[in-house]
């Protein structure tokens, strides 16, 4: 059998009775092999013969992953980045030994705050979490996004505001000056909630430190609050966002802008321009510097 369409037939009918039925071609497309398999005579009966000695010669055909629905095909790739991600994109971990607030704060970089957050079992959040969003971008940044805490699509991600409200922030702050790669965005809980509820105390304690290191160690000269619940938790008030909006705040030193969160704005077009001001005065603080 030294004819490689004999070879590449052989190969596809051992995968096909091992039952994988998608495949991934590099070299060849998905038409120039049905060609090869229907214009060629059959094969005759094929005996199992060792994987090495059936490999195709001039292409390389292998399984592909399950495709998750609604996911862009050039992601369906084994280890394929998703763009915007951070060099390292977080997977499924079973929960970690605790690890406690202080030890948290002695951690000198992100990395190592990233690498303990992504096995959190600090609150009940890690059995029903997907992801943890530990968040993202510059890690020198002068502006911090702050939200409240990831959705169905961050959860998903792993990676914090996506999706329309994602968007939306993005034109948001670039309408400022400040593009997205530029800023460092998380959110003030690293897990979802079940349904999107309003996070509880005992779980915003729970991640309370490694929000504090984040800023700590990102050290930014304006933090951006998106949110009543972000707001609300950084400055330790229960004031409303619509009287917190249009002020300028601080938290534990560092200049805070509280403004609404995306995801309301696209609920109430008219607080866009509301936001646009709020992005404003963070323009401002960092311009008086």
């Amino acid at each position: 059998m030294n004819d490689p369409r004999d070879l590449l037939r052989a190969y596809l009918r051992q995968r096909r009775e091992l039952g994988e039925e998608e495949l991934v071609l590099d070299r060849l497309s998905p038409s120039e092999v049905a060609a090869l398999l229907a214009d060629a005579p059959p094969a005759p009966a094929l005996t199992r013969a060792p994987a090495e000695r059936v490999a195709a010669p001039s292409a390389r055909v292998e399984a592909a992953p399950r495709a998750v629905p609604g996911e862009p095909e050039t992601h369906r790739r084994a280890g394929a980045p998703v763009p915007g991600s951070t060099p390292h994109p977080p997977s499924p971990r079973a929960p970690a030994a605790y690890v406690s607030a202080e030890e948290i704060s002695s951690l000198p970089v992100l990395s190592q705050v990233r690498e303990i957050a992504l096995g959190c079992p600090r609150c009940g959040l890690a059995k029903t979490r997907t992801h943890v969003v530990f968040g993202e971008g510059r890690e020198t940044a002068d502006v911090m996004v702050v939200g409240e805490a990831p959705g169905q699509e961050e959860d998903r991600s792993g990676r914090p505001f996506v999706g329309r409200a994602g968007k939306l922030l993005d034109l948001l702050l670039l309408s400022s000056g400040f593009a997205r790669e530029d800023v460092y965005i998380c959110n003030v809980l690293k897990c979802r909630p079940p349904q999107n509820r309003n996070p509880q105390p005992d779980e915003v304690d729970a991640c309370s430190p490694y929000l504090l290191r984040q800023v700590e160690l990102v050290q930014p000269r304006v933090i951006l609050a998106f949110g009543a619940f972000a707001a609300q938790t950084l400055l330790g008030t229960d004031v409303s966002i619509g009287k917190l909006r249009g002020t300028r705040q601080q938290y534990r030193g560092v200049p805070l802008v509280p403004t609404y969160h995306p995801a309301a704005c696209l609920r109430h077009p008219a607080w866009v321009r509301s936001v646009w001001e709020d992005l404003q005065r963070a323009r401002d603080v960092l311009d008086a510097a």
